[in-house]
């Protein structure tokens, strides 16, 4: 059962006749060895390169405070190896836990540490995962079970380690638990309110990681529009001509001309109105060019049915093509159909290019749908109380936002519009690329483990979103965000830069 009693504030859990930190080690979990349980003093964890997982920023760690480092390996099957950390602050614990996810195919560099910190800088104890393997996914190739435990059990073993430590420690378990994803930790964070839906009280899930079986067929298709032969290819150079071919058709649809497609869903833009006339140029699209860009507005589809496979790019998010169209494909999609789709090392995407029709099964093969965290029936994790809030990009060209809106509209209707719009939110921001942060030349900012925070503990429902603007790392402004399908449309005066001069819209579909 879910606990209800909630945490205003942050207190200070005294430790007087709970266990000590060493004392952990012999703490008995089941199918868990405990590995390691040191004293962290504050400031003393070594700076190393680790994943930063959750949502902005390098990790850094000469700030922490005194906390109690426990190492674990979760052993649910023979074939598993899910190696575990949970970080509990040594004071100032304020009664909750913080679940994280990992990035990617998971594994890599292991347990995401700098997601780690920021969980316990915040005064959580705070629990992450190497998702059941260390290095790439070959795993993939002839270990099911491994699969498995990347795709959602390792976030419920991790997830139940930590609040048997947390009750050991502290003398009582938490009161409220919180994830709050982005990317590829989406998939842990939608896996939990899914498959496990008493694991946590609240949860905010970004770029739609969750459908990896169709998004990496989605990477691929970019990748192979823009190769399909010399011709097809798209330089760098012309990516600020389309985007502004697309800004001149769209950008003032919501009231004013200032670089952002507000509604991108409904801005019908062919890149032919850029194609040359003459001699190429990088202010042109040659024919095969505007093809290629054309296939990538669509999105790729199954060639014998017509039946989309994923979501389309759209428009406004032609800066950030260059990614997925550089000289080769994305490692995630390529790792994907090597060791999970075509179970072949050697495979070649030059010599042997996707099939969006067979190769679509193949990808969505039973031992590979634990990789998906896809089933909308959310109402066992909402329909007590639980909270989940969404949020995509539209300029997402990691992973198409699309994916979170169809998911948005497959929610509703098998979970229900009353318990959606009593416990769910959904959010589309402007201009947002892949997930919230505050690195690069362009980005957007906001905390969503406060938003849920806020909306679980103090009832601050959040019915827009307001990101910060960041410019090569310098607030440039502020975007409002609207709740889908809602579009945020300006007021008709003031600077576009400052969110108070925009409003939430409806738009006729």
């Amino acid at each position: 059962m879910r606990l209800k009693l909630l945490v205003t504030a942050v207190t200070c859990i005294p430790l007087a006749g709970a266990a000590t930190c060493e004392s952990l080690s012999s703490i008995s979990i089941p199918n868990t060895t405990i590995t390691k349980a040191e004293l962290v003093a504050a400031g003393a964890f070594p700076a190393q390169a680790g994943r930063g997982g959750g949502e902005g920023g390098r990790p850094r760690f000469d700030d922490l405070p005194a906390f109690c480092r426990v190492a674990a390996t979760a052993r649910p099957t023979s074939d598993s190896e899910i190696k575990i950390e949970v970080w509990l602050p040594s004071a100032n614990w304020n009664g909750k836990l913080r679940g994280t996810g990992n990035g990617g195919l998971g594994g890599g560099a292991g347990v995401g540490v700098g997601a780690l910190a920021t969980g316990v800088r915040g005064g959580y104890a705070t629990v992450g995962s190497n998702t059941g393997h260390d290095g790439d996914a070959s795993y993939a190739l002839n270990h099911p079970e491994k699969i498995i435990d990347f795709g959602y059990r390792s976030a419920h073993e991790m997830t139940v380690t930590a609040k048997a430590l947390i009750e050991a420690f502290y003398g009582s378990g938490p009161k409220l638990s919180y994830m709050a994803e982005c990317g590829g930790g989406s998939i842990a964070a939608l896996s939990e309110a899914q498959r496990y839906p008493d694991d946590y009280d609240a949860i905010a899930a970004g770029g739609f990681g969750a459908d990896l079986t169709h998004h990496t067929a989605g990477q691929m298709w970019i990748w192979q529009a823009t190769h399909k032969d010399a011709a097809s290819y798209i330089p760098p150079e012309k990516y600020p001509a389309l985007h502004q071919a697309a800004l001149d058709k769209c950008d003032s649809a919501d009231g004013v001309k200032d670089g952002v497609i507000s509604d991108p869903a409904h801005c019908n833009f062919d890149p032919v109105v850029i194609e040359c006339k003459g001699a190429d140029s990088p202010s042109c699209l040659t024919a095969p060019q505007v093809e290629a860009a054309r296939k990538i507005y669509a999105g790729p589809k199954n060639p014998r049915t017509g039946q989309q496979v994923f979501s389309p790019l759209y428009p406004g998010s032609e800066l950030g093509w260059a990614q997925l169209a550089g000289p080769k494909p994305l490692g995630i999609a390529t790792d994907f159909y090597k060791y999970f789709a075509f179970k072949d090392p050697t495979w070649d995407y030059n010599a042997r290019p996707i099939n969006f029709d067979s190769d679509i099964d193949l990808a969505n093969k039973p031992e590979n749908l634990p990789v998906d965290a896809m089933d909308p029936d959310l109402r066992k994790f909402m329909g007590s109380g639980a909270k989940l809030l969404l949020f995509n990009g539209w300029n997402d060209t990691s992973i198409p936002p699309g994916v979170a809106v169809d998911y948005y509209r497959k929610v509703l209707a098998k979970t229900g519009p009353k318990i959606v719009g009593s416990d769910m939110r959904f959010f589309m921001v402007p201009d947002m690329g892949h997930c919230p942060g505050t690195a690069g030349a362009d980005a957007y900012n906001f905390d969503s483990l406060k938003l849920i925070v806020d909306w679980k503990e103090n009832g601050s429902v959040p019915n827009q979103l307001v990101a910060t603007h960041l410019k090569d790392g310098k607030a440039a402004g502020t975007r409002l965000a609207c709740r889908y399908p809602d579009v945020s449309t300006y007021r008709g005066n003031g600077s576009a830069d400052d969110a108070t001069n925009f409003t939430c819209k409806g738009v006729s579909k």
